[in-house]
């Protein structure tokens, strides 16, 4: 499974960069990056940051409650402040090995 950092500081300090409501729900993809939670947020958060990824909201309805809140959270954030195009860079950045591991999809070049 590749991972975007290699240490648990390295992967703090990344996190505390992000807006307080975006960190839970990046938090739980980091926990376990290769289960179905971690699978549905790498769709959700991708489809904030990214114009060819899409999430069927659907699927969110099966996640257990702390995901959905934090999820909950993350759309608030993205609603009433919004994303600068530095942050969606960043979270790009963030996700795009779990989009790898967990989606199939292409490493930048």
């Amino acid at each position: 499974m590749l991972m975007p950092h290699s240490t648990p500081d390295a992967n703090r300090a990344v996190l505390s960069g992000f807006p307080e409501k975006l960190r839970p729900t990046l938090q739980l993809i980091e926990k376990n990056p290769s289960g179905e939670v971690a699978v549905a947020l790498v769709q959700y958060v991708a489809s904030f940051v990214h114009p060819d990824m899409v999430c069927n909201l659907a699927m969110m309805e099966s996640l257990p409650v702390p995901a959905k809140q934090a999820a909950l959270e993350f759309f608030e954030h993205c609603l009433s402040v919004g994303l600068t195009i530095e942050q969606q860079g960043d979270l790009l950045r963030f996700i795009q090995p779990y989009i790898v591991a967990t989606l199939g999809g292409q490493r930048p070049h």
